[in-house]
């Protein structure tokens, strides 16, 4: 017999609050484990433990100095929308933050015109690069090997060709990074403490995630004049290679861990074919329920942990890291600026002693590391900020007297958190 129209009307609502919620609970569920599989795959990709000892090829103990408000640069021509230049006070050197999106082709060829474009002028300084040695290194033992020639197209990226632009100009590359094994054991610790500090709400838990979380936010994502704005993340010449992005990003981590990242996605793969609405369609109206609200409770577990993790642990520890690297070149170009380069001071005398021409590294494999939050590594390739100060009699200026600049390359969520410590002295 032929339903009547109000059954009819129950059951489609019945189908479509089951498609709905069901849909709603995978969505979730693949989310959260691909944002856990990418921060997994990043440690992962670059323990240390996996590699050959890295040869120490430079450090020198950056100095904490503070660096007082900045004065935004006049400058004439418009800046594309990635890029932010200011002038560190403190030191009165130029910077210039160029924020991109890491592997997409418009951000590695703006990072290459405006390189080309400063050290034409004659005023480029040091290149500071958003990775470390580690990292580096892992890179670079691939791309020495056949498989890595074929891979080259996928882990190119707009460090590399900094780095390669850089060092075609003779001028220092900073690896400004924070070693990835300490940001692992900060993100281990991170995860600890997120889900202790939710679990004991009465001990004041709540309420030291909420003050770390906001600290973090203020800091690493600051708002306002002369910050980045979303004009400079939706720039449509960035959508539109955007594709190459988010292809080319997996296939990094393919390339560098082909084993653990073809289980992550295997593991993505078989989360799509589950079907949980059967189950959730012949549960009782109270299941669905407690469905729903088991659902909106993992996701706020989700968000609570990943977003500290997300923004006190990869933002904002690391900026602390790459501001001080920032400042360090800031301070070396400044001290031979002022001593007019006549006479090598004691940056330079200690800087030429532990340079890698120096009898103190005459060893086949170099000197252990030795880590520290204010180290600097230059990359082996490049020389450093003193040699070519050295090299030039002085910091100096090029023929018009425009003072060299500091450029550092970075992901666009690094670069108001960065500018931001800068400009409150927060380093």
């Amino acid at each position: 017999p032929e339903l009547p129209a109000q059954s009819h009307y129950a059951l489609a609502r019945q189908q479509l609050v089951r498609t709905t919620t069901a849909d709603t609970t995978m969505a979730a569920l693949k989310t959260s484990f691909l944002l856990l599989a990418v921060i997994a795959a990043i440690v992962e990709s670059f323990q240390p433990s996996s590699l050959s000892r890295p040869s120490r090829q430079y450090r020198s103990s950056a100095s904490s100095m503070s660096a007082s408000a900045l004065a935004t640069t006049n400058n004439n021509r418009r800046n594309p929308p990635q890029l932010v230049e200011f002038v560190e006070p403190t030191t009165n050197t130029k910077v210039l933050l160029i924020g991109t999106m890491h592997y997409n082709p418009t951000s590695i060829k703006q990072v290459e015109d405006t390189i080309d474009d400063l050290a034409q002028r004659g005023v480029l300084g040091s290149v500071v690069v958003e990775s470390c040695e580690v990292r580096w290194n892992t890179t670079m033992e691939i791309l020495n090997t056949p498989r890595g020639q074929l891979l080259k197209p996928v882990l190119t990226s707009e460090m590399k060709a900094a780095s390669d632009r850089a060092v075609s100009y003779n001028r220092p590359v900073v690896l400004g990074d924070q070693l990835i094994n300490v940001t692992g054991s900060s993100l281990s610790a991170a995860f600890k403490q997120t889900l202790a500090d939710l679990s004991s709400p009465l001990n004041g838990g709540w309420g030291r995630f909420y003050n770390d979380v906001k600290e973090a936010v203020d800091v690493a994502l600051p708002t306002g004049p002369g910050y980045l704005t979303p004009r400079s993340f939706f720039d449509p010449r960035l959508l539109i290679a955007a594709p190459v992005s988010f292809a080319k990003y997996p296939l990094s981590f393919l390339a560098r861990n082909p084993i653990s990242t073809a289980a992550v996605l295997s593991i993505m793969f078989a989360l799509t074919t589950l079907d949980t609405g059967s189950a959730f369609a012949d549960a009782t109206l109270q299941e669905q329920v407690l469905s729903i609200v088991e659902s909106l409770a993992f996701a706020g577990l989700e968000f609570a942990l990943l977003g500290r993790v997300m923004i006190q642990v990869l933002l904002a520890e690391r900026n602390v890291v790459l501001a001080r690297n920032i400042l360090h070149q800031c301070e070396i170009y400044s001290t031979s600026r002022d001593s007019g380069g006549d006479d090598k001071g004691p940056w330079s005398k200690l800087l030429d002693a532990l340079s890698p021409s120096s009898t103190m590294f005459n060893t086949e494999k170099g000197l252990d590391r030795i880590v520290g939050k204010d180290d600097t590594f230059y990359l082996p390739r490049s020389i450093t900020a003193a040699s070519s100060i050295d090299q030039q009699g002085s910091v100096g200026s090029n023929d018009n007297g425009e003072d060299k600049i500091v450029v550092a390359v970075l992901g666009m969520a690094h670069c108001n958190g960065i500018q931001k410590l800068l400009r409150e002295q927060l380093v």
